[in-house]
């Protein structure tokens, strides 16, 4: 697992309105982390792009757009990996980062 990678992950089972299911997140922790601990931070991704929140990033994936959302940052365990997607371009992580330093007012 690498920043900036798209993996499918098991958010099940969730809590009250957690993010839940399998659906894609990002990778968002730095690589040296990634390598060495059990866990990493993702932002999970959405194909519902109706509505794009200022905590929310609109990029694409494999050229599908979808939104980052950064309100449901979380650390999750490597078991909960599933398969990887693809990868967002710089640009679009750019954008990830931006939604993360609204989210948590950095």
């Amino acid at each position: 697992m690498k920043r900036s990678e798209v993996w499918w992950i098991n958010f099940d089972p969730a809590v009250g309105s957690e993010i839940k299911k399998k659906r894609p997140a990002v990778v968002i922790s730095n690589n040296i982390s990634n390598g060495v601990l059990s866990r990493c931070q993702v932002v999970p991704l959405s194909t519902n792009v109706d509505n794009i929140y200022p905590s929310e990033a609109l990029v694409s994936l494999n050229g599908t757009p979808c939104k980052a959302m950064a309100d449901q940052l979380t650390t999750v365990s490597k078991q909960r990996f599933l398969d990887k997607e693809g990868k967002l371009s710089n640009n679009d992580m750019q954008k990830v980062e931006n939604a993360i330093r609204q989210q948590l007012d950095l």
